[in-house]
């Protein structure tokens, strides 16, 4: 009786995981993980446009490495345009 009962934990268990999976692979929701970085800003560095101007204007060098390891990010290229700065 007791083989019964693992078995039948263990199928439950099963269950369990895989609605789990399913759940998490059409739901997805964990996509903010996938790329922590992505927004209106530069990751950690500043949040919006006008914050990210008034940061790199005094930060430069930390800008464009940002840029370069980010390069989806499309702030990059015209922010760094604009003030005059575009190091890839």
């Amino acid at each position: 009786m007791e083989d019964g009962n693992i078995l039948i934990i263990l199928a439950i268990s099963a269950f369990l995981l895989l609605g789990f999976s399913l759940f998490v692979n059409i739901n997805n929701p964990f996509s903010f993980l996938a790329n922590p970085l992505a927004g209106n800003g530069f990751g950690t560095l500043c949040n919006s446009e006008d914050d990210c101007r008034d940061f790199c204007s005094n930060n430069l060098g930390r800008c464009n490495d940002y840029c370069r390891e980010n390069p989806s990010n499309e702030l990059c290229n015209s922010l760094l345009r604009s003030i005059g700065y575009l190091d890839k």
